[in-house]
């Protein structure tokens, strides 16, 4: 299943530095794969598009980034998503 993680942290230098720094080298969890990530560029906050099936890989990988604070969302498919946003609004 595919999910976006929106992950904010302090806006401080250091810290996206180190961010950074770890990301290239980070292994990610058994299962969990990064399809695409972004940081903004004015800092304090990323998006991560990710995709597994398992909720351990993602408590384990959310576990390895402690100075980041995540929101996880799954998402729905394209061809059903008007369909359950309609469900859920009704």
């Amino acid at each position: 299943m595919h999910y976006f993680a929106l992950a904010t942290f302090d806006r401080d230098v250091l810290i996206a530095k180190e961010i950074v720094a770890r990301r290239r080298n980070y292994t990610y969890p058994t299962g969990f794969a990064n399809v695409q990530s972004y940081l903004d560029v004015r800092g304090g906050r990323a998006v991560i598009h990710f995709e597994t099936d398992s909720a351990e890989s993602i408590l384990r990988y959310t576990a390895d980034w402690p100075e980041l604070t995540f929101d996880v969302f799954p998402v729905v498919p394209s061809e059903t998503a008007w369909e359950a946003y309609l469900e859920r609004t009704q």
